[in-house]
């Protein structure tokens, strides 16, 4: 049975305050600006819609969103998708071709990652990095754990949500040959790869060349356009035949009407540096109050270690500001954490900053 998204119980806490005429924002959630629509000419928008993706937007997939992935030998293709959820779970029904699968999950994690493996009637076990190691993989105790477990796929998310970590090239290798050596399939959630702040971690290449790697993008994140869901798959050939069939399976053709926007929006992906002055904002309060994080490599998240643990939860959510505690990032070694979205507007985050401290809700 599939839990309540804890999201949407958030928002609906927030609805409930708003509609009485009270103050509260969800933290879980970006603000984005509205797109302007109104110069975009539909006249030439095909409706109907190739079942596997628009052949431009593959390209420009390949272009934006998996620049950083070389190829080699490997015969390799790109799938659209209706959201980078759907990407997912075509890829984890795929690998979950009996009940009972071992999926494994690199903590703190995305929650959904949880929800879809239990939708393909597989198992979810974690494998924990921690905060004092900068969130680190042990990569020794890493090939135990797929050994012992007989994992059939291994999930990353880079940049990290909720932490932001974006893993280096080294240990991006180091977890291909490990996978690999193990008959494990590796997946790497890259959603958020046009947010980075580091420049030592910005276009660094790749090597798409194992059969054994997939990697899942979003258009909608990216983009900031999340409503209009649209995601995509790198992978060998024959990989994304199968995810293909599963797709079609479960949404038909991905959303044309979504992929002749993004075509349309194709040279304005998300800068981080448009970003790089609200992390700064909020990482310069944090440090003022001695907070304990790490600082983000990439995304718009940041996940603070709680300084007053006292009913932090009761006291932010009276003042009208919902978390997520960390032990919805897949394990209670994280309940001492919660997760911040900073892509907010500019007066949404002074006016939270502003109870955070009146408060001491940190």
């Amino acid at each position: 049975m599939l839990r309540k998204s804890i999201t949407l119980s958030l928002q609906e806490e927030v609805d409930l305050i708003k509609n009485k005429g009270g103050f509260a924002i969800s933290l879980s959630n970006p603000s984005f600006n509205a797109r302007n629509l109104e110069n975009i000419d539909l006249n030439n928008y095909n409706i109907q819609g190739l079942l596997s993706g628009e052949n431009k937007l593959k390209e420009i997939a390949r272009k934006k969103l998996f620049s950083n992935w070389k190829t080699n030998n490997l015969k390799n293709d790109v799938l659209i998708t209706n959201g980078a959820k759907a990407a997912l779970y075509c890829v984890f029904k795929t690998v979950a071709n009996k009940n009972n699968t071992n999926i494994g999950i690199i903590n703190p994690n995305w929650p959904t990652y949880i929800d879809l493996i239990n939708l393909c009637n597989a198992n979810s076990l974690f494998f924990n990095t921690y905060y004092e190691n900068n969130f680190d993989i042990d990569l020794n105790s890493l090939d135990i754990f797929l050994k012992k477990n007989k994992l059939k796929l291994l999930v990353l998310s880079s940049p990290n949500n909720p932490c932001g970590k974006i893993y280096d090239k080294k240990t991006i290798n180091s977890l291909i040959k490990i996978c690999s050596s193990n008959n494990c399939y590796l997946v790497i959630d890259e959603s958020f790869s046009s947010m980075v702040f580091e420049k030592k971690l910005k276009n660094v290449s790749h090597l798409l060349n194992n059969k054994y790697l997939i990697i899942i993008n979003s258009f909608s994140k990216n983009y900031h356009l999340q409503g209009l869901r649209l995601g995509a798959i790198l992978a060998s050939d024959k990989l994304i035949e199968k995810f293909t069939n599963i797709h079609i399976a479960i949404n038909g053709a991905p959303n044309s009407l979504s992929q002749y926007l993004i075509s349309k929006f194709s040279n304005k992906l998300l800068q981080s540096s448009n970003l790089t002055k609200k992390k700064k904002y909020i990482t310069t309060f944090l440090k003022s109050k001695n907070v304990e994080f790490y600082d983000p490599d990439g995304s718009f998240y940041l996940f603070p270690k709680i300084k007053n643990k006292k009913n932090f939860t009761n006291i932010s959510n009276k003042k009208g500001l919902f978390f997520i505690r960390g032990n919805y990032f897949g394990s209670n070694k994280y309940n001492n954490f919660y997760r911040f979205c900073f892509e907010k507007k500019q007066n949404e985050l002074e006016k939270i900053v502003n109870i955070m401290d009146k408060y001491e809700i940190y």
